[in-house]
């Protein structure tokens, strides 16, 4: 690279109108959540501060008009806390209808109804709350009493009940309580709808056709029955309610950010790196459905061993709450029947044999649970020692229930009656479902379609784990390991791009990702349009139609007095052309960011190319670039067909390279290199002048996603 100083060449805000206030239910909530749910005072206080703010883009509610905010949090990191803070201080500021739109199976919709009720009654006098699970017409009467106090003057404020209704995300549950509603008047009554795990079900999986899919267009009914309302998408996978188009009803107007607690343990953990935690399953005991072995995967043996002896550790310290396994190695319910059979299995002949004292054959599990044992200690700094283990084994062992947990049982896990539980299942042991204690994950399942949503959820294991992290052990698929690993820098981006524009209108965010091109942000079967994975031709990004830009490129020229500074210096052996090295921040900041290119084609590459810098920024804040001024500023003639140039760069000389390499030789191989050239567009009758023009260069171009449905 030409060598020369450095050169700097470089500065936003917002505020929300509206101010909700903390009244009653949220500070007794926020003492809820200090004394009775054990959250630090400074995590609490987020919550609040938060919910807040999600609130005020709500508006305020005796100004409100429909509108809908996407809240996006981990998976397991909180959401329903946040919810519940929303739901209080919503109380607070004057809202009379909380409607929590919750999960599409009954466990989901159970555990988050019976959370959010017990916290928001702990927070206020029971009689604040008037609370009903999927209602019906019949339910109209309990309304219209409500109605007259909302309305009449002769009740004090603090008199007047609030309505919070828990309905199931399917549409038949959906009518009904649409029915209700539409059945009285509720036109200037303020409302807040949740709806949890919003990019499940909810979206139009009919984007490009006349009818609406059922669920979809139940939401859409309920929301108008409701004229003055906010509408709040929370979930740990935004990709499908980010990528649906932006007239979508469901397409955010506004998006807020989650904060996970401090003992949060997420995918950094898991997956930023070689993990103590984290196991390959072997591919000769990834199984397909149907072809299951005999004999018990020695991995799955090895898991097993491991969580036992975890539980035992529990039990001899007397530890509080629950230690919990999860076998997820299928969608298939047959396959769920088999595993759980092998960990009856195994269980039984367990304990039979540990209590045979003497036996060479209990000698010989010992020497298993002893490595069991030692593999923990390398992570577990409170492990008792392995003696006191074994006097505990026979019990932890023998009281740990073994229950499946799919759509065949159908059961609910009575976590009251043990310590220690294991699950075998699998779609219902996904999205939204808390396993308490989790320590041990054993996970064979294949990542199918790659689909990145879906991988994500069945992250069970994330969640509040840091006191007992050190018992946390992982087995999965090779490939879902590997997914797992691309997804987090993907959502890491995401979250922050989401943060980047906090307080700015949603419609106008051109949505814009770093995806692996392995993954595919969601189901396509939402997205009326498709998204773009852009390539560049050896690094490079040249534009078509640079005279289609503000003014006939006047807008970009003046941009370009952001170089005024900039002294350029003639290359050695070319000196037509000049050429400056720069600190790459001041130059993307003052002139592609802004930068302006009208052509669709031109202006998804200049964002590819923005992204890709902007990634690297974050990678190295004091990076440089080279830039060039082609021909030194001089114009060059460029005939345009059909609106767009043939070719921008000049080509090598025919004279051979070592006349005149030509222009995509003026680059650094190992730093972005920026060329503006200035250009004259000539076609048929047009005659344009003095259009500038950049070309850059990206050493190491990154898996972007565009999606721009404009």
């Amino acid at each position: 690279m030409p060598s020369d100083e450095t050169i700097d060449i470089i500065d936003n805000s917002h505020v929300h109108d509206w101010r909700p206030i903390i009244g009653e239910v949220g500070s007794r909530l926020r003492q809820y959540f200090t004394q009775s749910a054990g959250i630090p005072d400074s995590e609490s206080d987020t919550i609040i501060s938060e919910a807040l703010t999600v609130l005020s883009r709500c508006g305020p509610p005796n100004a409100l008009h429909p509108t809908t905010g996407l809240v996006c949090g981990y998976v397991q990191s909180g959401k329903t806390a946040s919810m519940t803070a929303v739901a209080g201080l919503a109380r607070d500021n004057g809202y009379r209808v909380i409607i929590l739109i919750a999960g599409t199976t009954t466990n989901l919709v159970g555990q988050n109804r019976e959370r959010m009720e017990t916290q928001l009654r702990a927070a206020a006098p029971e009689w604040t709350w008037i609370m009903k699970a999927n209602p019906k017409l019949r339910d109209k009467n309990d309304i219209e009493s409500l109605l007259q106090e909302w309305r009449s003057s002769a009740y004090d404020e603090a008199d007047r009940r609030t309505l919070f209704i828990t309905v199931m995300k399917n549409h038949v549950h959906l009518r009904n309580l649409c029915e209700l509603l539409s059945a009285v008047d509720l036109s200037e009554v303020p409302a807040i709808l949740f709806d949890d795990e919003a990019d499940q079900a909810s979206l139009n999986t009919r984007p490009n056709d006349p009818s609406l899919s059922t669920t979809y267009r139940s939401i859409l009914e309920l929301r108008a029955a409701l004229q003055k309302h906010a509408y709040l998408q929370y979930t740990a996978t935004p990709q499908a309610p980010l990528l649906i188009a932006r007239i979508d009803a469901l397409s955010a107007d506004f998006a807020e950010l989650v904060s996970p607690g401090g003992g949060y343990v997420g995918g950094q953990l898991f997956f930023a790196g070689e993990s103590p935690y984290v196991e390959r399953i072997p591919p000769a005991e990834v199984f397909r459905d149907g072809q299951l072995p005999d004999e018990v995967p020695k991995s799955l043996i090895r898991a097993l061993q491991l969580f036992f002896v975890g539980v035992a550790a529990g039990r001899y310290a007397n530890a509080n709450g629950h230690r919990s396994m999860l076998i997820h190695p299928s969608k298939a319910t047959a396959t769920h029947q088999r595993y759980h059979q092998w960990a009856n299995l195994l269980k039984d002949n367990w304990h039979r044999v540990l209590l045979a004292v003497g036996e060479q054959d209990r000698e010989e599990l010992l020497d298993e649970f002893k490595a069991a044992h030692d593999d923990i200690a390398c992570t577990a700094g409170d492990l008792p020692p392995f003696e006191a283990i074994v006097k505990k084994l026979p019990a932890a062992i023998n009281q740990t229930s073994v229950a499946l947990v799919n759509s065949i049982d159908g059961r609910e896990i009575s976590w009251d009656n043990g310590y220690s539980h294991i699950l075998v299942g699998g779609e219902k042991l996904g999205r939204g479902y808390t396993v308490k204690g989790l320590t041990v994950t054993y996970m064979p399942r294949s990542p199918g379609g790659w689909t990145a949503d879906t991988i994500q959820q069945r992250a069970r294991f994330f969640g509040y784990h840091s006191d007992y992290l050190g018992f946390c052990r992982v087995y999965l698929h090779p490939d879902v390991q590997a997914a797992f690993t691309a997804y987090i820098r993907h959502e890491e981006d995401m979250r922050n791009r989401i943060r980047d524009h906090q307080g700015l209108p949603m419609k106008e965010w051109r949505r814009v990702f770093y995806l692996d091109r392995r993954l595919a942000p969601t189901r396509r079967n939402v997205l009326a349009s498709p998204y773009d994975r852009p390539r560049l031709s050896d690094g490079w990004f040249a534009p078509r139609s640079p005279q289609l830009s503000g003014g006939e490129g006047s807008e970009n020229r003046q941009l370009l007095g952001a170089l005024k500074d900039v002294v350029f210096r003639p290359n050695e052996q070319y000196p037509q052309h000049h050429f400056a090295v720069c600190h790459l921040r001041d130059v993307f900041e003052r002139v592609l960011v802004p930068w302006s290119y009208l052509d669709d084609r031109d202006s998804v590459g200049l964002c590819y190319v923005n992204c890709c810098l902007e990634s690297l920024l974050e990678r190295e804040p004091d990076a440089t670039c080279l830039i060039y001024r082609m021909d030194s500023g001089r114009q060059r003639v460029r005939r345009l067909s059909n609106g767009a140039i043939p070719q921008l760069f000049q080509g090598r000389s025919s004279a051979g390279s070592e006349s005149y390499p030509g222009d995509r030789a003026f680059a650094d191989r190992s730093v972005p290199t920026v060329q503006i050239h200035t250009l004259t567009l000539e076609e048929e009758t047009t005659h344009v002048a003095d259009v500038p023009a950049v070309a850059i260069r990206i050493p190491k171009p990154e898996d972007f996603l565009i999606h721009d449905d404009d």
